[in-house]
C-alpha cells in the first residue's frame, strides 16, 4: 500500500505496510527511517522535482503519477518500478529573469488526457494546455486557454474537467460561460459543443453519474449585480437551470460537494462579514440542493455558527457536519432530504475524513486547536479510539480504510515536519522526522539585510489512489473488538472527556514567562510539552489544561453578562415586534370583516328584488351566501368583542 511524499530533494513513494527493523539506526528520512519506532520504511522509488516539489498529481486508478519538472512535466509508470512513459515541455519560455514552467496538473477521469498549468505571463497569457497521453497523438497539445493571474500553488478554479466517463467535456470561458464538448475535445473534428451561458461562472463543481444516467453541473456565480447563487444544469438539456439557489448578501465564495451518486449536492457559503458581531471568521451558510430541482433547504446559518467542515459519506447517501463555536457539535444528516439524524458528539473538532468504505470516521482537532483525533465507527456508533496527532496539516485514511496517515508540512509549518502513521485503533506504526542534518543559523545576512532561514523539508504527502482491480485487494472488515477491561462509549468523547482534568493547585506564572513562552503550540514544537502519548486508547486522559489566571475570569465573566443582557434586550425587542405584528394583524382582520358585512348587506338588499329582476350575477352572489356567512363567523370567534 504504497503513498508519497514531496520533500525539498525530490518525490518518494514508500510501501506503507512494508517495515522492517532497523537495530542500528542507519539511514534517515530519504531512505525511510522511522526515528521514533526504530524501524525502516521501504523506499519503492526517489524521483526528482523542483525544490519546492508542489506540482505533481495521481491518475484517478493510481497507475500514472506527474510530476512537474524544470523542462515541463514527466509521467511515470507506477505499475512498472515508477519507470519514465512520457515527458511534456513547458510551453512559454523563460525570457527577461523570468522563471516560468507547470506550476500545476490534473489528469483526466480516465486518464486519456492531462491539463497543465503555467505560471500566467502578459507575454504568453494562454498559460491552460491540454494533452493526449493515448494513442496516437500521445504527448501531443491539443488545446491551450487562459487563467488570468495564476502564479502557483493551488487552482482557484479548474479550467477544463470532464464527465467520471469522460464523454463530456468542460471548459470554463470568462464573460461566456461553460462550454461542454466531446470528450476528446472534438479530434474527430466533429464541433458539437453546447453553451451554459451563465456570463460570470466563476466556479463549477461536476456530479457523479446517478442511478439513472444524468449527470448534473452545479455553477457558482459570485455577487454583482444581484446576490451570488449556485445553479445546477442537467447537461443533456443545457439550456435552463433545474435548480438555483440564491445566496445572502456579502457571501464571497462557496464550496460544492457533490454525494457519490449525483443525487444531491451540498453547498456551503461563505462571507467575510458576520453582522451579528459574534465571530471574527465571518458567517457561513450550508444548503442542500436535489439535482433534480424538486427539494432543497437551508441546513445552516448565520445563526448557527461556523461550519468547520462537512463530509460526504463515500458509500451511504448522509454527510457529516461540525458546526459551532468550540466545542462544535457533531451532526450526521440523512442525504435524501438533508434532515437532522442524529447529533454525534460535541467536542473541539474541525475536520472530518471518511475510510473509503464508509464505515469509520476520523475526527479531528487540528490548526488553531489541540490536535485531539477520534476514529468512530459509523456501523455501531462508537468511538474506537481516542488520541492526539499534535500539528497536524493534512490527514487521510489509506486505501485498507485501517491505516491513518497524518502529517506536517511546510509551508503552513516551516520546521518541525514530520509524517506519522497510525492504526484506527490508534497506535503508531512510525513516524519519520523530517529534519535538516544540520540545523544552520535562523538568520544570514546576504548584505541586503537579515533573512530568516526555514527547516522546510516535506510539502505534501498522499496515498496511492487504488484501481477496479487493485481495490479488490481491500476489504470492508468491522472494527477488532476493544482489548480487555477497555468498554467502547457510544458517540464521540464529549468536550469535557477530551479536556482531561483540570489542575486547580498550580503556583501563579505569567504568560510568556519561562519555558512556557510561545504557549502549548510552540512548546509542542520545541519538545518542552509532551504530546499525548502515542496510541493512546479511549479512556485515557491527555495532558492536563493548566487553570485559567483571574483576569481571564474577570473577562469571560464580562462577556457572558454582556451577552446575557444583550439576550435580554433582543427578547425585549422580540416581544414588542411579536405585538406590533399582531395589532397590525388584528386591524388586517377587522377591515376583512367590515368589508364581508358589507358585501352581506348588498346581499339583503339583491332579496328585495322579484326573482325576475335578478341577473345571473346576482344568483352567482347569493349562492355565495353561505360561504360568506361561515367567514364572518370564523372572523368574528377570532376577533376580542368590543
Amino acid at each position: 500500500m504504497e503513498f508519497l511524499v514531496a520533500t525539498k530533494d525530490g518525490i518518494i513513494v514508500m510501501d506503507a505496510t512494508d517495515v522492517s527493523p532497523n537495530p542500528n539506526g542507519t539511514g534517515d528520512w530519504h531512505t525511510g527511517k522511522a526515528t521514533s519506532t526504530g524501524n525502516t520504511v521501504k523506499v519503492i522509488a526517489s524521483l526528482p522535482s523542483p525544490p519546492n516539489a508542489f506540482g505533481h498529481t495521481w491518475s484517478s486508478d493510481g497507475d500514472r503519477l506527474a510530476s512537474v519538472c524544470d523542462e515541463g512535466v514527466r509521467l511515470y509508470d507506477a505499475n512498472n518500478e515508477y519507470k519514465q512513459v512520457v515527458e511534456l515541455a513547458k510551453v512559454a519560455p523563460d525570457v527577461g529573469g523570468r522563471a516560468g514552467g507547470v506550476r500545476n496538473l490534473l489528469f483526466s477521469p480516465k486518464r486519456n488526457f492531462l491539463v497543465t498549468y503555467e505560471k500566467w505571463d502578459p507575454q504568453y497569457p494562454d498559460n491552460v494546455h491540454l494533452w493526449c497521453l493515448e494513442g496516437e497523438r500521445e504527448g501531443e497539445r491539443l488545446y491551450s486557454c487562459s487563467l488570468k493571474g495564476y502564479s502557483s500553488g493551488a487552482l482557484p478554479v479548474s479550467m477544463i474537467r470532464w464527465t467520471p466517463d469522460e464523454s463530456v467535456s468542460f471548459e470554463l470561458q470568462s464573460g461566456k460561460g461553460l462550454v461542454l464538448r466531446s470528450g476528446n475535445f472534438d479530434q474527430d473534428g466533429n464541433d458539437s459543443s453546447k453553451l451554459i451561458a451563465e456570463k460570470t461562472v466563476a466556479n463549477f463543481e461536476v456530479s457523479a453519474v446517478t442511478p439513472n444516467g444524468q449527470t448534473f453541473v452545479s455553477c457558482f456565480m459570485p455577487e454583482g449585480s444581484m446576490v451570488a447563487r449556485v445553479a445546477v444544469y442537467d447537461i443533456a438539456n443545457p439550456a435552463k437551470p433545474v435548480a438555483e439557489t440564491h445566496l445572502p448578501a456579502k457571501v464571497k465564495d462557496v464550496k460544492m460537494m457533490w454525494n457519490f451518486n449525483g443525487t444531491a449536492v451540498l453547498v456551503l457559503a461563505n462571507s467575510d462579514v458576520d453582522e451579528s458581531g459574534c465571530s471574527y471568521f465571518g458567517t457561513t451558510y450550508l444548503y442542500w440542493v436535489k439535482s433534480d430541482g424538486k427539494a432543497q433547504s437551508q441546513i445552516f446559518g448565520s445563526k448557527d455558527g461556523q461550519v468547520q467542515d462537512i463530509a460526504w459519506s463515500p458509500t451511504a447517501n448522509e454527510f457529516v457536519a461540525i458546526v459551532g463555536f468550540q466545542p462544535a457539535n457533531v451532526t450526521l444528516h440523512d442525504g435524501k432530504n438533508g434532515k437532522l439524524i442524529s447529533t454525534l458528539g460535541q467536542s473541539r473538532r474541525n475536520t472530518l475524513k471518511w475510510n473509503p468504505f464508509g464505515r469509520f470516521l476520523a475526527v479531528g482537532g487540528f490548526g488553531t486547536l489541540a490536535g485531539d483525533l477520534d476514529f468512530f465507527d459509523r456501523s455501531k456508533e462508537e468511538t474506537i479510539a481516542s488520541m492526539r496527532a499534535p500539528l497536524t496539516v493534512e490527514c487521510a485514511f489509506g486505501p485498507d480504510g485501517r491505516l491513518f496517515l497524518a502529517c506536517t508540512i511546510a509551508p503552513r509549518m516551516n520546521e518541525g515536519n514530520q509524517l506519522s502513521m497510525y492504526k484506527y485503533t490508534g497506535e503508531l506504526v512510525f513516524k519519520i522526522d523530517y529534519v535538516p542534518e544540520f540545523v544552520e543559523a535562523r538568520h544570514e545576512d546576504t548584505g541586503a539585510g537579515a533573512r530568516t532561514k526555514t527547516q522546510a523539508l516535506l510539502y505534501a504527502a498522499s496515498w496511492r489512489p487504488t484501481s477496479e482491480e487493485r481495490s479488490k485487494n481491500f476489504e470492508d472488515r468491522p472494527a477488532s473488538p476493544p482489548r480487555a477491561g477497555i468498554k467502547r462509549v457510544k458517540g464521540l468523547p464529549s468536550a469535557a472527556a477530551a479536556a482531561g482534568p483540570t489542575t486547580t493547585t498550580a503556583a501563579y506564572r505569567p504568560r510568556g514567562a519561562g519555558n512556557d513562552a510561545g504557549g502549548s503550540v510552540a512548546a509542542m514544537m520545541r519538545g518542552e510539552m509532551p504530546a499525548a502519548a502515542e496510541g493512546r486508547g479511549w479512556g485515557e486522559a491527555p495532558p492536563s489544561m493548566q487553570p485559567m489566571e483571574e483576569w481571564e475570569i474577570r473577562k469571560l465573566e464580562r462577556e457572558a453578562k454582556k451577552a446575557a443582557e444583550k439576550k435580554k434586550e433582543e427578547e425585549k425587542e422580540a416581544a414588542i415586534q411579536a405585538r406590533k405584528d399582531a395589532e397590525k394583524a388584528e386591524r388586517g382582520e377587522k377591515k376583512k370583516l367590515k368589508e364581508l358585512k358589507e358585501q352581506l348587506q348588498a346581499l339583503e338588499a339583491l332579496k328585495d328584488k322579484d326573482w325576475d329582476e335578478l341577473t345571473e350575477e346576482d344568483e352567482e352572489k347569493l349562492e355565495g351566501e353561505v360561504a360568506l356567512r361561515a367567514e364572518i363567523a370564523e372572523l368574528e370567534k377570532k376577533l376580542p368583542k368590543d
